[in-house]
């Protein structure tokens, strides 16, 4: 019997006591102990000892809960524990009661301020719309320009030398003479001065030239500061007699037949261009065979030309590769007195520009014969370098002092059409979304449209242009 209380004692030492009011564990080392200390002698399951040691245990049990009573009451620390520990079945939360009007109300607040985001700060009106494009086919349309009347034109001239070694072959006797250009100038009268053609000019080594044409030299006139501003005219001339020895750069000319009076010095002449191609005797010169030879060069020459040219059209012209002439000359260096000689090629460009916007509308209004002058200025300039240019007259000659010429255009151009977004979107404001297709109808560069409204349920157009964007689709 006393084992059997004495293993209960050792099983109680690990056993943890828990209350029924607040499941706090207690150990209960110290009643083990002292339970040790008392039952040193054996004690038998019945006799004075056993209700002894009976009654010092339910002693012992009954001070330990005296105990945890009283520091329940006095330690904050109970009252968090009980509160924790508490289960559903012990303790019921009392809850607050739900107002429901006042959800309600919050509710309703919420959709009030999401409509007027919507309606307000959101709201908006997308329009795509896709231009009209349409493709016309030219073909040898006729077309006149004229720098008075029509399609305005100008013309360029460029000008290159190609430097060309060659072995002559052929021989022959020439008497060729000098030629070059001067200009005349009048520092005797206010009135004109005429020289007729074929008088004669000395220049300052006493050589003698012939004047190519009549000309009438201008009078001079004065300036504020009383200087005398003469009068000027350019005039070709030719050497008196053949020969290399009148080539060259001579810088004065005076007429001959004015020596001796006033006019001498006050009519006078000055170098333009260098005096060239005298020659006489037994000289080389170039023949068919070797032209052919040298024309392989001269179209690299005409290419350089063209690209030259193209870098010099001014901003609103066009150039068409067909609107211009090509010509080569070999000039008097085609002559020699040795066989070994250097040959100036010089290849001059001669092209036509034309006014590119004022060609645009002259061909709208050719294939567009009705259309208005509204929708005219819808339209996006068109790509006129798809298209053919040729002269009407084949053997055309381009020249600095032509007025007029004929061509003709072929090809297939596209229009296309830029709506007037800006008049659109005044067109639009306000408007109701089922009066928006019947706007979109007047404006005719407007092939097809639609409209998107932010908010979806918003019936009307904005009435501000900020809030109204325009999508132009290709």
């Amino acid at each position: 019997m006393v084992r059997k209380i004495l293993e209960d004692v050792k099983v109680n030492n690990h056993k943890a006591i828990k209350t029924f009011k607040d499941d706090v564990i207690i150990k209960s080392t110290p009643i083990v102990k002292t339970i040790l200390k008392q039952t040193i002698k054996p004690i038998t399951d019945t006799g004075p000892e056993r209700e002894e040691l009976k009654d010092k245990t339910y002693h012992n049990e009954e001070s330990k809960y005296e105990f945890l009573e009283k520091k329940k009451v006095s330690s904050p620390e109970y009252y968090h524990s009980e509160k924790m520990l508490q289960t559903p079945h012990m303790k019921t939360k009392k809850s607050r009661p739900f107002n429901k009007p006042i959800l309600l109300i919050f509710i309703l607040a919420l959709v009030i301020a999401v409509f007027y985001l919507f309606s307000t700060v959101f709201y908006k009106a997308n329009i795509t719309i896709i231009p009209k494009n349409k493709i016309f086919d030219l073909k040898n349309e006729s077309f006149a320009s004229s720098k008075k009347s029509g399609i305005p034109f100008e013309v360029m001239i460029v000008e290159d030398t190609l430097n060309k070694e060659v072995v002559l072959t052929s021989s022959k006797e020439v008497t060729n003479k000098a030629k070059g250009e001067i200009i005349l100038y009048n520092e005797y009268a206010k009135t004109p001065q005429k020289i007729t053609v074929g008088s004669f000019v000395t220049d300052e080594y006493g050589k003698s030239y012939k004047i190519d044409g009549t000309v009438n030299i201008p009078g001079y006139t004065v300036d504020k500061a009383a200087k005398i501003i003469p009068g000027q005219v350019a005039v070709g001339v030719t050497s008196f007699i053949a020969g290399e020895a009148y080539n060259g750069s001579p810088k004065s000319f005076y007429i001959t037949s004015f020596k001796n009076t006033d006019k001498y010095k006050k009519i006078y002449g000055k170098l333009k261009a260098p005096l060239s191609g005298g020659i006489a005797g037994l000289v080389y010169t170039v023949d068919d065979k070797e032209k052919e030879l040298i024309l392989g060069d001269v179209s690299t020459s005409k290419e350089r030309l063209i690209k030259k040219l193209n870098a010099l059209v001014p901003p609103g012209y066009i150039l068409y590769p067909n609107a211009v002439n090509f010509s080569y000359d070999l000039g008097e260096s085609t002559f020699s007195k040795i066989p070994n000689a250097k040959l100036d090629v010089k290849g001059t460009l001669k092209a036509v520009l034309l006014k590119k916007d004022l060609l645009s509308s002259y061909i709208v209004d050719r294939i567009l014969p009705d259309i208005s002058k509204i929708e005219k200025l819808e339209i996006v300039d068109p790509d006129l370098n798809s298209l053919t240019f040729n002269f009407k007259d084949k053997e055309q000659i381009i020249a600095k002092e032509m007025e007029s010429f004929d061509f003709e255009l072929t090809g297939s151009l596209s229009l296309d059409w830029n709506p007037n977004t800006e008049g659109l979107k005044v067109s639009l404001l306000g408007k109701d979304k089922s009066e928006v297709p019947s706007i979109f109808k007047i404006d005719p560069g407007i092939s097809s449209a639609s409209v998107s409204i932010i908010p979806f349920w918003a019936s009307k157009l904005p009435d501000t242009q900020e809030k109204i964007n325009i999508i132009i689709k290709k």
